[in-house]
């Protein structure tokens, strides 16, 4: 009976450990959306919207947010809020509990990128965080076809 009891405690002692070490991680959530500008009745150019929350408890430093292809290469923003009305969030910056970090960048940025990259075809682009202990969060990739983007951010 007493070696059951040391067993249920010991068993008991490691789950409340793991917890507090889940309680204490970073983590981060990265998106990836559209947005598009509106003149009255009319629509400007699409966006892709980037967008890190921070939804664990621990304050995270957000360094890097883009988009990253399967071969690892990361697009590189170059000019800073593109989106009219709406500044990207000045990185690096620091995160509490569901604060939120974002960037804007025009459809056809991306387009020239992924062509000057040598990537014509379909792609996978995945949204990506990079916080400042170098921690990489991914989002879900989308499927770009970099001339569609093109096409639709000159319209």
């Amino acid at each position: 009976m007493l070696f059951a009891i040391a067993i249920y405690g010991a068993a008991l002692s490691t789950f409340n450990w793991r917890q507090a070490l889940k309680k204490d991680r970073r983590k981060i959530t990265v998106t990836a959306s559209s947005a598009m500008p509106t003149y009255g009745n009319q629509l400007g150019a699409p966006y892709a919207k980037l967008e890190a929350v921070n939804t664990g408890h621990r304050v995270v430093t957000v360094k890097t947010l883009t988009f990253e292809i399967p071969s690892g290469v990361r697009l590189a923003p170059m000019l800073a809020d593109r989106f009219p009305g709406m500044p990207d969030t000045r990185l690096p910056v620091s995160l509490s509990d569901g604060q939120s970090a974002q960037l804007l960048l025009p459809y056809s940025d991306i387009a020239e990128a992924l062509m000057a990259n040598g990537q014509t075809g379909k792609v996978k682009l995945t949204p990506v965080c990079v916080d400042s202990a170098e921690n990489v969060y991914r989002g879900e990739a989308w499927d770009v076809d970099p001339h569609e983007f093109l096409r639709m951010g000159r319209a």
